[in-house]
């Protein structure tokens, strides 16, 4: 043992715990408790000699029972000589080996003799207004595991009744308190189902997070406390490698959401370390007018007016799909509202209404105009039915493949006509302001593309020179 003296100070290293010991005046004696989880422990005792001034003990690393100091190399002859009463606290169960109860030993606690085993199950008793109240796990349902759990618990209740707020009803109540996993995730989901209800959240997005959930959350937390979920880095580590960065960046931001509404309603104090997930910059793949054009050529003449939108306009898919006829203004377009999923939502994904131009070949294109609340676009002879995701989809696909041609939708639409625009010189900020993007690095990924599509286009010019030179040869 260690000591360094300072303005009364004692320092002293106890079994590889660090303990602080200083002076107090008489009567200012603090006598707090330990908490479950370990932390600071005050106690007192009485110098023997010099007169009765108390001295304060304040352990700095967490503990587990406190009568395991007795062997620590520090004597302890009497744990009431530190300020520790047994009085309310009473050991559960008996000795397994000799099936006898526990007897209390002065510096060792409750103990059984013969065999020198320890309870690992407490109680304690509070008297409060004539009525004598016994527990055995603290006020969140777990177990008094040891002898500083019990105190512990007993100070906050002395504490309380010393305050004049405790409450009998509380400290009576066996029901404890649920932090599994599985409960408090469940919980969360009904408050997005609630959000999503409310439209405060995309119907397209909630669903996604019951498939986390039972696809990925649940098989690996289960039922577990949410209070001893330190890290998520083994959860990351597991996810299979068939999922894309991006797909595993999705679902682990929405588990950290969830950890962190969890922090905000004060279920736990930390949110779980994790890891960042590195997703590799997306490239999309945009095409020609020209082969914009043959794919309208293999598209049935019904459902050209939408396709011919989307190639020249550059609007998602979903927004195109939405758009009725009191949107169209003349030569302008407005677009304030999408589909998301099945249901129809009257705002757009970045929630950010924007007014756009209708070229000439669009404004040749569009329908037949209709009442103010139908829908632009819809297919159908008896009945005309807007155009599902899944619809759209198929047609656009099958042009595709009679083509040979394997680019996404969103790619040969809205992807292409930035790309497009960008080569024409069309500036980044007009046209991010044109897409609504809220950040310019999103319009900017169609700066980059601007070298390959316009080599691109010079070797698609090339090839036209070359046939033609060729046509006009065959005809000499």
């Amino acid at each position: 043992m260690t000591r360094r003296e300072s303005r009364g100070e004692q320092q002293a290293e106890i079994g590889g715990e660090k303990w602080l010991a200083y002076q107090m005046d008489c009567g200012a004696v603090v006598d707090r408790g330990l908490p479950p989880d370990g932390g600071i422990l005050t106690a007192r005792r009485e110098r023997g000699t010099g007169g009765l001034a108390p001295e304060r003990v304040e352990r700095e690393t967490p503990a587990g029972d406190l009568t395991e100091s007795a062997g620590s190399g520090y004597p302890i002859e009497n744990l009431s000589e530190w300020g520790f009463s047994m009085k309310g606290i009473r050991p559960e169960g008996k000795c397994p080996k000799c099936k006898r109860p526990f007897q209390f030993d002065k510096s060792k606690g409750f103990i059984c003799k013969t065999h020198l085993t320890k309870p690992d199950r407490f109680r304690i008793s509070v008297f409060y207004e004539g009525e004598r109240i016994f527990r055995c796990t603290d006020l969140e349902g777990r177990t008094l595991r040891t002898f500083g759990d019990a105190y512990a618990l007993l100070r906050q209740a002395e504490k309380e009744k010393d305050g004049h707020k405790f409450d009998r009803d509380k400290w009576k109540s066996k029901v404890k308190v649920d932090y599994s996993f599985t409960r408090l995730i469940d919980a969360w989901y009904q408050d997005k189902e609630e959000e999503m209800k409310k439209g405060h959240l995309a119907p397209g997005y909630v669903p996604k997070l019951r498939t986390y959930i039972e696809h990925y959350y649940r098989p690996v937390f289960g039922d577990d406390d949410v209070r001893e979920i330190r890290s998520l880095k083994a959860f990351i580590k597991q996810l299979p490698d068939r999922l894309s960065a991006k797909y595993q960046k999705n679902i682990t931001d929405a588990l950290i959401n969830f950890f962190k509404t969890l922090k905000e309603d004060g279920v736990i104090e930390d949110v779980p370390k994790t890891k960042k997930i590195e997703v590799p910059e997306y490239e999309p793949t945009p095409i020609s007018r020209d082969t914009q054009a043959r794919i309208l050529d293999q598209i049935p003449a019904e459902h050209r007016p939408i396709f011919t939108f989307l190639f020249n306009q550059g609007v998602r898919p979903s927004e195109a799909r939405a758009l009725k006829w009191r949107d169209i203004e003349g030569d302008t377009v407005t677009i304030r509202r999408t589909w998301s999923g099945e249901v129809l939502r009257e705002q757009t994904k970045n929630k950010r209404v924007r007014h756009n131009l209708l070229f000439d070949a669009t404004l040749k294109a569009l329908p037949q105009r209709r009442f103010p609340e139908d829908f632009v676009f819809t297919h159908g002879k008896a009945v005309r039915r807007h155009y599902s995701h899944n619809y759209l989809s198929k047609i656009y696909n099958e042009a595709c493949r009679t083509l040979g041609i394997a680019v996404e939708l969103y790619e040969a639409t809205k992807h292409s006509f930035g790309t497009q625009r960008i080569n024409e010189g069309v500036p980044e900020n007009v046209l991010r302001e044109w897409f609504g993007h809220a950040k310019s690095e999103m319009t900017r990924r169609y700066a980059k593309l601007r070298v390959v599509d316009a080599f691109r286009q010079i070797e698609e010019k090339k090839k036209k020179v070359v046939e033609l030179k060729a046509a006009n040869d065959d005809r000499e």
